[in-house]
């Protein structure tokens, strides 16, 4: 394990621990050359990991502080999986399939590109963070594309089945995003109560041969989300 590694695991331990709370800041980048015994570079490219993860941010002139992981991290302009998602970000979750249905209509408000039948193979999972429900899918998948879904697939991940099992590969996505007043089952599933407001990212996926393969509704409690972004101007 190279040196920053050790540094890396150290301090997300005493996160996880919560020998650090959100809030607090870490102890200075001088603190943790005596402590470790190694460079100034080596401990900024830890903390700099903690920070890319979103543990930490960087404030200049103050330190580092603690953020608080209970709010979720989502990508928008990226495409992956839920399960990819939580590897990187090192989110203890779990995953509850709710429901798989075929012959499902499509909500229209789903429809950017209007589907040949208007049937999927429909998906609901609810995802659970540091043991907290905090997001809702909902799939709706192009039986012309995929026959069936097996559970454990709904379990572990989608995209892994259909990219790996099936041999599709996923080329593109088209995302809108709207806040949305919690719905009964928003606040039923959530546990959630009906002054938290939702993000609500609905998507169409697309192969590389342009062909659509699902629809999906991905519903977020808006008290514990953030989306995190990269973005630099034109010249």
């Amino acid at each position: 394990m190279d040196k920053y590694q050790r540094i890396y695991q150290d301090v997300l331990s005493d996160l996880r621990t919560g020998k650090y709370q959100p809030g607090d800041y870490l102890p200075s980048d001088t603190k943790f050359v005596m402590r470790y015994q190694v460079s100034r570079e080596t401990v900024r490219k830890a903390v700099g990991a903690l920070a890319e993860d979103g543990y930490v941010q960087r404030l200049k002139g103050k330190g580092t502080l603690v953020l608080d992981r209970k709010h979720f991290a989502f990508p928008v302009s990226m495409i992956e999986s839920y399960r990819e998602l939580v590897e990187e970000m090192h989110l203890e979750s779990t995953n509850d399939v709710l429901r798989i249905q075929e012959q499902v209509m499509i909500p229209q408000e789903l429809q950017f590109e209007k589907a040949a039948s208007g049937l999927s193979i429909q998906v609901v999972r609810r995802r659970n963070v540091d043991g907290d429900p905090m997001v809702l899918d909902y799939d709706y998948i192009n039986p012309e594309v995929v026959e069936t879904v097996p559970k454990s697939a709904a379990q572990d991940s989608l995209f892994n089945y259909f990219e790996n099992q099936l041999g599709l590969q996923i080329d593109y996505a088209v995302k809108h995003i709207t806040i949305e007043t919690a719905s009964a089952e928003d606040r039923r599933l959530l546990q959630i109560s009906e002054d938290i407001p939702m993000v609500v990212i609905r998507s169409e996926t697309h192969l590389t041969d342009n062909r659509l393969l699902s629809f999906t509704e991905s519903r977020h409690r808006a008290d514990r989300f953030t989306s995190i972004e990269f973005a630099r101007r034109r010249k």
